[in-house]
């Protein structure tokens, strides 16, 4: 059994502070999910979830959320990476989040309610594109998967957390209105953790190279490195930033001028876009209206919420120990396959089992179907959260070249926010419209995101990134970068770093 070094001890530390990033969204995503099961909520901002009006209102919440993640992912998170650094990009998010959970906490209607959730995803957007970018340049090859892995842990534990004080707040009634403040206020706590712990990471030593920084980037890198590890590492990613200064412009045309660029663009988008297709995204904003079609008791939904996040956090560290062994296509595939037949088996049993009423006359399933039924999504969450939960934030931080990676990564995930907006909008009518067929729809998406990775995704597990222009076609940066190491006896140092 391997020793873990002191070095690779701080390595998992400073992911695991980075990653509370995703804490943070697995929190916030969930819990307007949870609050649509807490009627002193429901009732104080005026909605029902059984009337079609107030169903947009609930959808116009899930969805403004989602367009100002996107809108802040796009324009404001890039520049303030490029610019500032990873570390102040996330600190600035969480104190952005931290702002808008004190708006939801002391909102008096929907609509300040809404301003606030605006405000929370502005604070995502900005955060969230920096978090794998930094955890995937701090870390070597070897570990890369297993500690990003620990990215889609972290919203499995945040949106766990928000599970748990919901049942136990919703169960206190002589809690009032502070059955739902509780659990919004409770928002801002791990944002400030976050942003305090942050500066206590080193910076980028990739971000500080381009920026002219080299002994800083050195400093950083021995952090995280043994000592005879440093010097080479430092000229592999000075090299390479070199070529890109002298072969790139650091703007957007970057991702469409070159080739492998945007091969590696569209792959990224098409998993991001593809992850909210699994069938998650409906699971997780609206687990509850699917859950009600089976049980009446809303304190046994939210416990089963609750349940399911708890076995999620279990499931996504088979991707922690797998995801450096079995590679990123294998994990994607399997869990694709997995995915699109727990669907299949869902569908079935509620559509091919018969209907009971309760004594005000709402249909419901019998106690056994509806068990059957949470186990076979608890299997569906196996397959998910591993596999396009945790390996497609793997698979998309690593691929891009150090010029554009802040910038692609941000447009990835926030196609990834845009495939969730689009979701949210789109699954209420359409499961209010045809129930659980609209599973099968899912279970199609699953079976052709599965095919796709099989046919057109090259493997990445391993690769250092300064080498992912080779695997991905980009033959004149290979063969600049090896000129390079054999013609140049200096390591290249920016005018800043003389």
């Amino acid at each position: 059994m391997s020793i873990i070094t002191r070095k690779r001890f701080l390595t998992y530390t400073y992911g695991v502070i980075t990653a509370l990033c995703m804490f943070i969204n697995g929190y916030d995503a969930s819990v307007f999910n949870n609050l649509q099961g807490i009627h002193s909520f429901m009732d104080y901002m005026g909605l029902d979830g059984q009337n079609p009006a107030d169903q947009s209102m609930i959808g116009a919440v899930t969805s403004c959320y989602m367009a100002a993640t996107i809108v802040a992912g796009l324009l404001l998170s890039p520049p303030i990476s490029h610019y500032l650094g990873r570390r102040a990009t996330i600190f600035a998010g969480c104190l952005v989040v931290i702002v808008a959970s004190l708006i939801q906490t002391f909102s008096t209607n929907i609509a300040a309610f809404i301003g606030g959730r605006i405000v929370l995803g502005i604070g995502q957007g900005i955060a969230l594109p920096a978090g794998p970018v930094f955890m995937s340049e701090i870390c070597p090859p070897e570990v890369r998967g297993r500690m990003i892995s620990f990215w889609q842990m972290m919203y499995s534990v945040g949106a766990l957390v928000v599970s748990y004080t919901a049942v136990g707040t919703e169960s206190n009634t002589g809690l009032g209105l502070w059955q739902w403040k509780t659990i919004t206020l409770l928002q801002a706590l791990i944002p400030l953790v976050c942003g305090i712990s942050i500066w206590l990471c080193p910076e980028s030593p990739r971000w500080l190279v381009q920026k002219g920084k080299i002994e800083k980037a050195k400093r950083a890198l021995l952090r995280v490195r043994e000592e005879n590890e440093v010097e080479e590492e430092i000229e592999a990613i000075q090299t390479a930033i070199k070529w890109e200064q002298e072969n790139t412009s650091n703007s957007l045309k970057d991702l469409w001028r070159e080739k492998s660029i945007r091969k590696r663009l569209l792959l990224g988008s098409i998993i991001n876009f593809g992850q909210q297709l699994t069938g998650q995204s409906m699971m997780n904003n609206y687990s509850t209206k699917v859950y009600q079609t089976v049980f009446a008791s809303d304190s046994t939904i939210l416990l089963i919420n609750a349940l399911n996040y708890t076995f999620g956090i279990l499931f996504t560290l088979t991707c922690t120990f797998f995801s450096d062994r079995m590679g990123r296509k294998s994990m994607l595939v399997i869990a694709g396959i997995g995915q699109g037949l727990m669907l299949l088996i869902a569908a079935t049993v509620y559509l091919t089992t018969p209907v009971m009423y309760d004594d005000e006359g709402n249909s419901l399933k019998s106690t056994g179907v509806g068990v059957a039924l949470v186990l076979v999504m608890f299997l569906f969450t196996f397959f998910y959260k591993p596999g396009w939960g945790a390996t497609v934030w793997i698979y998309t931080s690593e691929i891009f070249p150090m010029s554009v990676r802040a910038m692609a990564v941000s447009i990835c995930t926030n196609v990834q926010n845009t495939s969730n907006l689009v979701m949210g909008q789109a699954f209420p009518p359409m499961f209010t419209s045809m129930g659980f067929y609209s599973f099968y729809v899912w279970m199609g998406c699953d079976f052709v995101l599965a095919a796709l990775v099989w046919f057109f995704y090259p493997e990445t597990k391993g690769v250092p990134l300064e080498e992912m222009d080779q695997l991905f076609g980009n033959t004149s940066k290979t063969e600049a970068v090896t000129r390079y190491h054999a013609e140049d006896d200096i390591p290249y140092k920016d005018e800043k770093s003389a």
